[in-house]
């Protein structure tokens, strides 16, 4: 059965974006794909991992398997024999595999990512993140860890003003080092948005109202404070939008409910009045109620991107229409099939 494992260089480069979507699109060929990933390190005893659950959903599984993946805490040894026989289970009757691999491209991490590539009779992709004064030692560091099971590397998340750099000049050195670049993914804002209710669950928050709204989804932040314009001028110049406000400040918060809005964050610890209860019921955004003043509010919402995970709609589609337009798709497909 054609394998397909997907390594990273660094922890959120990107391999839960790729093989989910490799996934989803092996199924739209007609293929039954199995997905699989074998570790997972959580944040904090007893986490479950999201990540398994976006695979299991893009190989159409209403849930990942009892056995997989296996909680591997900080320091601790990856047990590979454990991880192949929940390996054999997940895939058994499956066409294809993507298999969601190790962050690290050495020591333990490294070293698990290559037997198990290796066990699985794997082709192997390296997701590589993109930082300034990227060069060719991530290249270089997979080549010599998987050798010829290496289909190539997806450089992710290139900023706007690299892309040129990128695609002229790094794609072709790293090429020239027997490695191929496979995709080269632009940073994009979606990918980073939130749920209304990942901020209110990050704030402490109270929903006053709809709740059931929560997946609602948050691309931006826009802070109502000394608006000179006309409040509805400037609210409307973004949509899938949470916009912070006081909550003793009606007069934003009802120009914010004239635009687009996916829920208002109402700060300070002042209900709304009733007025601006109403027309939130009206126009179906949620009301979220903190204790902590503006700036507390949104400086608070700067470490929530930092735990974004692959696990919106929105998302999933924005990240294929980016690998439609900026990736080789016959070779990360034959990279899978053979």
């Amino acid at each position: 059965m054609p394998t397909l494992y997907v390594a990273s260089d660094t922890p959120r480069a990107g391999k839960t974006a790729l093989s989910a979507t490799l996934a989803q699109r092996l199924r739209q060929d007609g293929r039954r794909v199995a997905v699989f990933k074998p570790f997972y390190s959580p944040a904090n005893d007893g986490d479950s991992d999201p990540d398994a659950a976006i695979l299991a959903a893009a190989a159409g599984a209403s849930a990942p398997g009892a056995t997989w993946p296996t909680v591997v805490s900080d320091g601790a040894e990856p047990d590979v024999a454990r991880a192949m026989s929940a390996y054999a289970e997940a895939t058994a009757g499956a066409d294809a595999a993507v298999v969601e691999g190790l962050s690290g491209l050495d020591g333990a991490a490294g070293e698990a990512s290559a037997r198990l590539a290796s066990e699985m009779d794997a082709s192997v992709i390296v997701v590589i993140a993109y930082r300034d004064g990227l060069g060719l030692d991530e290249a270089r560091a997979a080549r010599q860890l998987f050798g010829e099971r290496l289909a190539g590397v997806v450089v992710n998340g290139v900023t706007r003003y690299k892309s040129r750099e990128v695609g002229g000049q790094l794609a072709p050195r790293i090429e020239s080092q027997n490695v191929k670049v496979l995709a080269a993914i632009p940073e994009d804002r979606r990918l980073l948005g939130v749920t209304a209710g990942q901020i209110a669950d990050h704030l402490g928050g109270r929903f006053l109202d709809w709740e059931e709204k929560r997946d609602n989804f948050v691309e931006r932040y826009i802070i109502g404070g000394m608006v000179l314009d006309w409040g509805v001028l400037y609210f409307q110049q973004f949509d899938n939008k949470a916009v912070i406000v006081r909550g003793n400040r009606p007069d934003l918060q009802m120009a914010a409910l004239r635009t687009p809005t996916a829920c208002i964050v109402l700060t300070g610890g002042h209900p709304p009045i009733q007025y601006v209860s109403y027309e939130a019921g009206e126009e179906e955004v949620p009301l979220i109620q903190v204790d902590t003043d503006t700036l507390e509010t949104a400086a608070a919402l700067e470490s929530l991107q930092e735990r974004t995970q692959f696990d919106h709609p929105m998302k999933h589609e924005q990240f294929r229409e980016l690998m439609s337009r900026h990736a080789d798709w016959d070779a990360l497909l034959g990279a899978v099939t053979g």
